[in-house]
């Protein structure tokens, strides 16, 4: 498998969980990243940005530790991308939201991101139908490798990481179901690899192409 030293990844990885990322916050989560993006564009203050997740709940969830929850992890994601990314989150069509939400987990997790140019990349090279979940327990082994602090998490918390990660392929449209794992392609969409271009991220641009 390619490492964490890959020169495609110009951004370095110091710890663990710089590599996970907030992955087991949740999959990409498509309406309410349009929700937090078109609210990040307006440069909200601490107290701003609490009324609209929490007192207004923009989000509509059942519960404020939920709102907050959701809103935290799409904000970690993508409040330092630029507005223009922001503004094509936010208001571009469904497609392309997904495909830049994608991006963003990515760039956010380069554990994800690695399967993705690795293990995802490999089974399509090989004609293989579908992914399976021994697919992701070995890509795990090998990060746990890598990153021997990834071993020391618990099993509930190392079973959410790969429902998650399963979850955004699916919701990535890389797989068919998280059930089935069935391969699909996906077409990167030109205003998708302009954006990712235009903040040096060729390496995700590799990660979501998979050819």
């Amino acid at each position: 498998m390619t490492s964490t030293n890959n020169p495609l990844n110009k951004h370095a990885i110091k710890t663990h969980k710089d590599y996970l990322g907030d992955l087991i916050g949740g999959s990409l989560m498509i309406k309410e990243s349009q929700i937090v993006a078109e609210l990040l564009l307006k440069k909200p203050s601490q107290e701003e940005w609490l009324d609209a997740i929490v007192n207004r709940n923009i989000l509509q969830k059942r519960s404020d530790a939920t709102a907050k929850r959701n809103a935290a992890t799409i904000k970690k994601r993508i409040e330092d991308l630029p507005d223009e990314y922001l503004e094509q989150v936010a208001f571009g069509s469904t497609e392309l939201s997904t495909q830049l939400m994608f991006a963003a987990t990515l760039i956010n997790s380069t554990l994800l991101a690695d399967f993705m140019r690795n293990v995802v990349l490999d089974a399509k090279r090989m004609f293989r139908e579908s992914l399976d979940v021994g697919d992701w327990e070995s890509y795990w082994e090998d990060r746990c490798r890598l990153f021997p602090d990834l071993a020391n998490m618990s099993d509930a918390s190392t079973y959410k990481i790969s429902q998650v990660a399963f979850k955004a392929i699916a919701d990535g449209g890389y797989i068919e179901t998280t059930r089935n794992k069935k391969l699909q392609n996906v077409y990167l969409l030109p205003e998708v690899r302009q954006l990712l271009l235009s903040i040096d991220r060729e390496d995700i641009i590799a990660a979501m192409e998979l050819i």
